[in-house]
């Protein structure tokens, strides 16, 4: 199984961080390529749906439950249900974040089954993907 993981500082407080990226249903205000998002029911067991866009590599749609959720910790997992465009089986993620001195930590990592593509491919594409959104929640938390 092929794990990534991304760190990365934001000078917002953990609270702030943890408001914006554990809305279920926000993800397609930072994560490029990701539709419009339609949540069924709420907290764990929650399912989110999105269309991914063709320029994403892996158009179609993506289903994803929420397995755990730690408001205390700032910490969730979610994890990919049925039929996804995706190159992998088994995903589940973890998104975490900690309280620093000077603002908070975001974690985001996964792990996963490749298939179709090697397993560097696609750790490089999940680190640039992880990367570039988790750069989108900075930029979308200082325009307030």
């Amino acid at each position: 199984m092929a794990e990534v993981k991304v760190e990365k500082r934001m000078t917002h407080s953990a609270s702030e961080v943890w408001d914006y990226i554990s809305e279920w249903g926000g993800t397609s205000r930072w994560i490029p390529g990701v539709g419009p998002v339609s949540t069924i029911g709420q907290g764990v067991g929650a399912t989110r749906s999105a269309v991914l866009a063709e320029e994403t590599g892996f158009p179609g749609k993506i289903t994803e439950r929420l397995d755990s959720l730690d408001e205390a910790n700032f910490t969730f997992t979610y994890s990919v249900q049925d039929d996804n465009p995706l190159p992998v089986m088994d995903y589940s993620a973890q998104m975490k974040v900690e309280p620093m001195m000077d603002g908070s930590l975001v974690i985001w990592s996964s792990n996963w089954i490749a298939k179709g593509l090697s397993e560097e491919e696609l750790k490089a594409a999940f680190e640039q993907l992880y990367s570039i959104a988790l750069d989108n929640v900075e930029k979308n938390l200082e325009k307030g």
